[in-house]
């Protein structure tokens, strides 16, 4: 609709699409339903559809949730190709900082909508400044820690209609004092 095509047209872009993002018999798979796609080609499917109209920035939300993990490293590894060679911006949302550690630049980590830390990567995954950045680095699996319990992050996350004073971390963080119940951090440098 945005490029004001023939549906010939439309129909051969989409087979471009599903081709440039991996699918396999992409002129087959055009009358195919959602159901008879696998979870990896589900994602494909709609990568090529966020391509479609050949944006500056794709914003990836979760592009990996619900995925086995050799599907995971191959979709990452496509948006990393697709981003290089469109010249594209890309900014993945995730909780799983294990899935973008070989792709972001920059990490900005959010809790209940709010900025809690950014840092380029390295530095933030050397040193983690906020506690809830801690406990997503420690959960990730590790293969020199072969039969450890990983760690998790307690309680709950809060309602988003009743946020907690302060912090909104403090009910779960172990390091959690007086202040943190009381006043929100602000965001500052950290050298």
């Amino acid at each position: 609709i945005h490029r004001q095509m023939t549906a010939k047209a439309a129909r051969a872009r989409v087979v471009e699409l599903l081709g440039l993002v991996g699918m396999t018999d992409a002129t087959e798979r055009l009358t195919s339903l959602p159901h008879e796609f696998s979870g990896g080609q589900q994602q494909r499917v709609m990568i090529a559809m966020a391509l479609a109209n050949s944006p500056d920035l794709l914003i990836a939300d979760e592009p990996t949730t619900a995925l086995d993990v050799t599907v995971q490293a191959q979709i990452m590894a496509l948006l990393e190709e697709l981003q290089a060679e469109r010249q594209m911006g890309l900014i993945l949302i995730t909780h799983d900082l294990g899935v973008v550690a070989d792709v972001a630049d920059r990490i900005a980590v959010m809790y209940t909508g709010r900025l809690v830390e950014t840092a380029d990567i390295l530095p933030l995954y050397a040193n983690p400044a906020h506690p809830y950045t801690r406990g997503l680095l420690e959960s990730i699996p590790r293969l020199d820690q072969k039969g450890q319990t990983l760690a998790a992050i307690g309680g709950l996350p809060p309602n988003l209609l009743r946020i907690p004073p302060g912090c909104p971390f403090n009910p779960r963080c172990r390091m959690a004092q007086d202040v943190c119940r009381t006043d929100l951090p602000e965001l500052r440098e950290i050298r």
